[in-house]
């Protein structure tokens, strides 16, 4: 399956069946429209079903498991969550490598980026308002109000969605997509009005936190700018953008968009460091072969000449991940340090790269200091945290790395991440219970129970722990066979 494939899927299934907002307020104190659907999926429920779907979302090529852009867009996404409604959603961003100007948000806070929208954007806060409008559909409880629209059909719209997952990942590819689409023909004909005030009412909320998260109003309005511009140039609706077939643009949404802006105090917005660098960085990643690296690292040669101050060090930056992908470590590493000469601040992101460079290049004990000060200097980062326990896992460094890991408190032990480091390191020291027992809790994090009670039972055979350690294995294998045995009746 490919995610684009999938997103189509979902986009066309949600748009399709999502019912009329209640009317709207010409203010920005919009009342809270989505309790109408909690009596029908509660958050935690949609949160399981955004759960099932990610599951068939991580296993695709195209999902980027990027240590940088993941904790760029998450420390992103929530600035503009809290500055917006209260809402009890727990919110995942996460990149999809896709040339597409793309988002969408799946049940219960999942939010996909594709790497062409970090492309196209020109500034963050062009960026942050697709953010914050796919937020705001969620906080909205957009979803659970379609499912509210559908009570005879609850269980056929979740299974609808699950199912041209499947099918596709199976390798029916655009063919679920047809069947879906074509099954839900007819009914979006009838709600295309619906799905827009939908998007009028997200672009309403989303502004709102935009301007609250403190990003300049005008982002919006140029972004949808940009789509418009783009749109006309494609002769028919199947041709134009991602986002456009996924979220209608109309002169209306265009039009209010503009009226907020220029009604809004004017905001002269920095953008980061950081911005610059991940979208340097997503253009590199957006390719998956040599050509496309090297067709980025000539973009970036010639960005050089002419860019200046944050744009012209991300641009020494992305020269740098393009070296690093044709695994030419020393010449990356100079444009790295070159990078973070020119930025002349901290950068998390750059001190990572230099470290994993310096590392590469055959310092390995200096790469590995260099990360240890870059973890020191930001404990609570997930991408500092990361990058040294890879460095010392890479030296063979286990005990230091399962040190490192029960010490920390940048990752949740109750994360799949944790638990599969956790189990590579006890294996490589020849501890097989508790190898087994934290590849168990991996799987069962993800979801996979029975695979998870496979690997406590082999923990369990192994038998080479404490008394304490067979104890809490003996105690986890009972529950994950009773929890088996609740579900398939409940099924």
């Amino acid at each position: 399956m490919r995610i684009k494939t999938f997103a189509c899927v979902v986009a066309a299934v949600l748009t399709a069946l999502t019912p009329v907002p209640a009317a709207y307020s010409q203010n920005y104190n919009l009342p809270d429209l989505g309790a109408a659907g909690g009596a029908t999926l509660s958050p935690l429920e949609e949160r399981k079903m955004g759960e099932q779907i990610m599951q068939e979302v991580r296993a695709d090529p195209d999902y980027l498991s990027d240590s940088e852009s993941s904790e760029y867009l998450q420390r992103l996404g929530y600035k503009l969550v809290s500055a917006g409604p209260s809402n009890p959603y727990t919110f995942t961003f996460f990149p999809v490598r896709d040339s597409s100007i793309n988002a969408f948000a799946l049940p219960g806070g999942f939010v996909a980026v594709f790497t062409g929208l970090f492309v196209a954007a020109q500034n963050e806060s062009e960026l942050a308002s697709v953010l914050a409008h796919e937020i705001a559909h969620v906080q909205q409880r957009h979803i659970a109000r379609m499912l509210e629209s559908q009570k005879g059909n609850l269980a056929w719209t979740i299974a609808s969605l699950l199912v041209a997952v499947l099918a596709a990942r199976a390798g029916s590819g655009d063919g679920a997509a047809a069947a879906v689409v074509g099954t839900q023909a007819a009914m979006a004909q009838k709600t295309l009005s619906f799905s827009r005030d939908a998007e009028r009412e997200a672009d309403r909320v989303g502004f709102q936190s935009l301007v609250k998260a403190g990003f300049d109003p005008r982002g919006m309005e140029d972004f949808f700018h940009k789509l418009d511009l783009n749109s006309r140039i494609y002769e028919g609706p199947r041709a134009a953008p991602a986002y456009l077939r996924t979220h209608p643009l109309t002169i209306d949404r265009i039009s209010e968009a503009q009226n907020r802006s220029r009604l809004s105090k004017p905001v002269n917005h920095k953008d980061s460091l950081d911005f610059f660098l991940i979208r340097a960085r997503m253009r590199v990643l957006q390719a998956d072969r040599q050509q496309g690296w090297i067709d980025a690292q000539k973009y970036f040669k010639e960005e050089i000449k002419t860019a200046k101050g944050y744009d012209l060090a991300a641009n020494h930056y992305g020269m740098a991940v393009a070296l690093q992908k044709m695994h030419r470590p020393a010449e990356a590493l100079k444009e790295a340090e070159l990078a973070k000469s020119i930025a002349g601040t901290k950068s998390t992101i750059l001190d990572k790269l230099i470290s994993e460079l310096t590392f590469a290049a055959g310092q390995r004990d200096r790469g590995i200091q260099l990360a240890k000060q870059t973890f020191d200097a930001s404990p609570t980062s997930q991408l500092a945290l990361l990058n040294y326990a890879d460095l010392l896992y890479r030296s063979k460094k286990y005990n230091e790395t399962v040190n490192l890991m029960r010490k920390q408190h940048a990752l949740s032990k109750q994360t799949p991440l944790y638990q599969s480091i956790l189990g590579r390191c006890y294996e490589a020291l020849g501890k097989k219970s508790l190898s087994h027992q934290a590849i168990g809790e991996m799987y069962a994090l993800n979801g996979e129970k029975v695979a998870a009670i496979q690997q406590f039972s082999i923990a369990q055979r192994s038998n080479d722990g404490d008394f304490y350690t067979m104890s809490e294995i003996d105690a986890r294998l009972r529950q994950l066979r009773k929890e088996v045995d609740e579900d398939k009746k409940y099924k």
